[in-house]
């Protein structure tokens, strides 16, 4: 259930976006009561949704009919989970069916984004779908960016790929980003930021510097800030490379509502995990 790798970030951060953890990394309950699925996990679910409406009968995804089912899906689930916590911007977007697409360089854009990489054949198509889905909402460069350089962390955490040629390539493609910054000098709780700019790659560091999903996602949601996304980017990135613990899977799968509990599954039906080509 490859979903679940930002899905559980998500939760686990949920407490703590507007009340800062302040403690160890171990010292964090996965899940402490009251976590909920976020904004993040509803719209990660309407990507997967919108994914598998246009998956074909050879198992890959039509690029037209994904096109034409983004947006109406967003506002759909986003609609159907009126209180998940989404932006005013979005909201404005989600209840205008003529509304222009927003220039938003938001973080929005990176934590729902990791189905593109799942559901795509080659780390080219997933760029590809990730640019389909970010445009309706976030059509600012550095919005296109921040989604694009989430798929392609996964892709580059699936291939396995060394951590310092990750780094040598966030530079030449996704440097314009920001620098990876250095973990050790930031002081929990950290300023919120819901930029691209200053979440994505802070989460390709926490998940860099982590040996396990769960490290990562405890290391993110600890450092503060905007906990929630950051632990749902940098668990969609880490879920390439490590499992995830089965405990963690069966809560947050628990906690979701039955009809995004049903796309996290089907997802996982309709794409499997072959190696990236």
């Amino acid at each position: 259930m490859p979903l679940i790798g930002a899905i559980a970030g998500d939760i686990l951060g949920s407490r703590y976006e507007f009340a800062n953890f302040r403690g160890s990394p171990e010292a964090l309950v996965i899940f402490p009561p009251g976590a909920f699925p976020t904004d993040d996990t509803v719209l990660t679910c309407a990507v997967a949704k919108a994914l598998l409406d246009a998956r074909t009968p050879d198992g890959s995804v039509d690029h037209e009919r994904f096109q034409s089912l983004i947006a109406p899906t967003l506002r759909k689930v986003a609609g159907d989970h009126g209180s998940a916590g989404y932006g005013a911007r979005f909201m404005r977007w989600v209840l205008s069916d003529d509304a222009p697409a927003p220039m938003s360089f938001g973080n929005g854009a990176a934590m729902r984004i990791s189905p593109c990489a799942w559901a795509a054949r080659t780390p080219a198509e997933a760029l590809e779908l990730a640019r389909i889905a970010t445009l309706p909402t976030h059509g600012h460069p550095e919005g296109l960016m921040g989604a694009a350089a989430t798929v392609w962390a996964i892709n580059a955490f699936r291939a396995n790929q060394a951590e310092n040629d990750i780094r040598s390539e966030w530079e030449k493609r996704f440097g314009s980003l920001g620098p990876l910054p250095k973990l050790e000098s930031l002081t929990p709780p950290i300023p919120t930021d819901l930029s691209c700019r200053g979440t994505v790659p802070l989460a390709l560091e926490i998940a860099l510097q982590s040996r396990s999903y769960e490290e990562t996602i405890r290391r993110a949601v600890a450092l503060g800030g905007d906990c929630d996304t950051i632990a749902a980017i940098a668990g969609s990135i880490a879920a390439g490379r490590y499992p995830i613990p089965q405990a963690i899977r069966e809560k947050a799968l628990a906690l979701l509502p039955e009809d995004l509990r049903r796309i996290v599954l089907d997802f996982a039906e309709a794409f499997p995990l072959p190696s990236l080509s």
